[in-house]
């Protein structure tokens, strides 16, 4: 033999190729195909978002949707006691000028001099039946019930017929 082959055929043969890997011949096989596998089941990979979600709307921590994307803020709703603020001023406005009408309208007797107090205290208690407007139905018919008590009282035993008699 020449130290090089001049053809393929000359070539020294190559040792086999490593067995493939797995048990030997004699040792147990696995359950057949279709069968479940016998000991722990394999670890799943965890589901969801790759990033921590707060436990809440608003809590701190890292929002689960990018700047700028986010619901704007609702403004916040008045509360009941600032409700009754408002109805309150605008009550007195309201038997401010129902006031002045009264006085134009007392040439007609007792039912005009009423009139525009009566009218108040209506819308007042029309207020009522919608939840965002009780607050300031609350507020009118207070000033409702304090001028009633304290001005038209009087002034309608003063202007009723007889008097004090």
């Amino acid at each position: 033999m020449s130290p090089e082959p001049d053809r393929p055929d000359d070539a020294e043969p190559t040792p086999p190729a490593d067995p493939p890997a797995g048990p030997p011949a004699g040792a147990p096989q696995g359950p057949p195909a279709g069968e479940p596998t016998a000991g722990p089941p394999s670890p799943t990979p965890p589901q969801g978002p790759p990033y921590r979600t707060p436990p809440y709307p608003g809590a701190p921590g890292i929002s689960p949707e990018p700047a700028g994307y986010a619901q704007p803020a609702e403004p916040r709703r008045l509360s009941f006691g600032a409700g009754v603020g408002i109805g309150t001023g605008i009550g007195c406005g309201a038997y401010v000028l129902g006031g002045l009408l009264a006085i134009a309208l007392i040439s007609t007797g007792l039912v005009g001099f009423l009139i525009p107090f009566v009218i108040i205290a209506i819308v007042g208690a029309a207020l009522m039946f919608s939840a965002r407007t009780r607050p300031i139905g609350t507020g009118i018919l207070i000033v409702t019930a304090a001028a009633w008590i304290l001005v038209l009282g009087p002034c309608v035993a003063l202007l009723a017929p007889g008097g004090f008699t």
